[in-house]
């Protein structure tokens, strides 16, 4: 009769007659744990998930970058007669190094670089946060190919322009978009340019959990009003060259996305096949955002940021491409704009073609340093070409003869820590 009986009941029936802590009930309990585990993983390892829509958006207020050097110079700096003549040359030089040809900014041209109070700072970015948020996820879920507003479970929110404040963004955009009020959220803030893509490796995971799951992404930064919270500047005094690199890179954007387990038909979606984050050892120093108790916002960028983030990244991006047995010649890489120097260095250290940056270079040429919202943007971008029949004209920018032959991308962003997320998403 006992033969007959499930391994579960035998081992079950030896507990009752020997007893619950019998060495045969702990083996029934650590066979079980394993089991289950391994029952998970080859179910998880089965299922995909996909971006079914994905969109970027930008304030309505286009500037050239001459324009916003100008409007430095005279609301910042007060004019050019309060600048130390080696300034106003090193202004200029950082200026035109950016390689930012326009940009998009909310504030009208009169009040860049305008001092805000700290009260006048929230209430502005949190009001440009919620509309550019708003339209970026309308637009991701109408292009998302059948997904309604109310069968999204979860919404995640990430920005790098925070603020003291309640309640959260992720609140104010539910209410506004008309989700469920059940649906679950998260308000994540502060992880700097890597943002996006960290957040993407986490609607994956959420995504994975259930079937039915499908997550509404949203990352979001008014980066161009950091320059409305500089220290103050000092009439003929050497000037702060970190309000400099600032004011000449951050800007506005917003990107969204929609995750699920569902293959939408018309196959104009990514397949988000693996997530790596790690942090480099020894550059906690190396960026760091501090506030100041007369509300003025301070970021410092390390000269060796951007070598200590070359020497790390190709064992990070050589590993993940020799897991899946990828060819790097198709894919494409879509890099977080923070400079040019960034763009080069990971051309570099990775040996890339000039075509493989596209997406990345025409961003930070178009639109500037995003901070964490670039992610989506560049992402997006390189999307929408490969599926469209209208593709991109930018004079000093490569693009691929075939955008068919890339069959992947490798998002690739970084952040305080010094952090590194690592994406890697296959082409449908």
């Amino acid at each position: 009769m006992i033969l007959k009986l499930e391994l579960k009941q035998i081992f079950l029936c030896l507990a009752v007659t020997i007893g619950t802590s019998s060495l045969a009930y702990r083996l029934w309990l650590s066979i079980r744990k394993k089991l289950n585990f391994q029952r998970r993983k080859i179910k998880s390892s089965k299922r995909n998930v996909y971006i079914n829509g994905i969109s970027s958006c930008f304030p309505s207020n286009c500037y050239r970058q001459t324009q916003m050097r100008d409007m430095f110079i005279k609301n910042y700096c007060s004019g050019q007669t309060n600048l130390i003549p080696k300034d106003l040359d090193f202004i200029d030089r950082v200026f035109s190094a950016a390689l930012i040809e326009t940009c998009s900014v909310n504030l009208p041209e009169e009040h860049l670089f305008i001092r805000m109070t700290r009260e006048q700072y929230t209430a502005y970015v949190k009001k440009t946060m919620l509309s550019l948020s708003c339209q970026s996820a309308r637009n991701a879920i109408e292009n998302s190919n059948g997904i309604k507003i109310d069968q999204i479970t979860h919404i995640v929110f990430g920005t790098m322009t925070a603020t003291i404040a309640a309640p959260s963004m992720d609140i104010y955009i539910t209410k506004e978009l008309g989700l469920n009020l059940n649906v679950k959220r998260l308000n994540v803030e502060s992880m700097g340019c890597l943002t996006g893509f960290r957040l993407v490796g986490l609607c994956r995971d959420i995504t994975l959990e259930a079937e039915n799951n499908i997550v509404l992404l949203i990352v979001c930064d008014i980066r161009s009003a950091l320059g409305n919270q500089f220290t103050p500047f000092i009439s003929n005094e050497p000037i702060d060259k970190s309000n400099v690199i600032i004011a000449a890179l951050f800007r506005d954007a917003c990107g969204a996305a929609i995750f699920s387990q569902k293959n939408s038909n018309n196959n104009n979606h990514l397949n988000v096949i693996d997530h790596r984050s790690a942090i480099i050892e020894n550059t906690l120093e190396l960026g760091r955002l501090k506030e100041f108790n007369d509300s003025s916002i301070h970021l410092y960028l390390d000269k060796q940021l951007p070598y200590a983030v070359f020497n790390y990244l190709p064992n990070v991006v050589y590993k993940l491409i020799d897991q899946y047995k990828i060819d790097k010649d198709t894919c494409q890489f879509a890099i977080h704009t923070g400079g040019p120097k960034i763009i080069r260095g990971i051309q570099k250290c990775l040996n890339l073609k000039d075509e493989q940056l596209c997406a990345s270079w025409y961003v930070m040429i178009n639109y500037g340093n995003l901070s964490g919202s670039s992610n989506l943007v560049v992402l997006e971008h390189f999307t929408r070409w490969k599926y469209s029949s209208i593709k991109p004209d930018c004079k000093n920018i490569i693009f691929p003869k075939d955008f068919n032959q890339y069959k992947y991308v490798i998002g690739l962003s970084f952040g305080p820590g010094i952090a590194v997320e690592c994406i890697l998403f296959q082409l449908e």
